[in-house]
């Protein structure tokens, strides 16, 4: 996975304003709309492997979801 463009140490914000056409992958992982209220500053601070778990998602099905949609 050293290759892929998204780690689970990223933050949730930072891979959305990297790139914006992952939106479609949180929210069908469940996620809640990450552009409003609260959400964009915990997202600012929060690592895709913590959302990951909180959410009850393996963090490797996710990372390749993610990447598969920025490739």
């Amino acid at each position: 996975m050293s290759d892929d463009p998204i780690t689970p140490d990223m933050t949730v914000w930072g891979i959305y304003k990297r790139y914006p056409q992952t939106l479609d992958v949180f929210f069908a992982f469940g996620c809640p709309d990450i552009r409003k209220g609260l959400f964009p500053l915990a997202m600012r601070f929060m690592k895709l492997k913590w959302a990951a778990r909180a959410h009850r998602i393996p963090v490797e099905d996710m990372v390749r979801a993610l990447n598969a949609v920025v490739r």
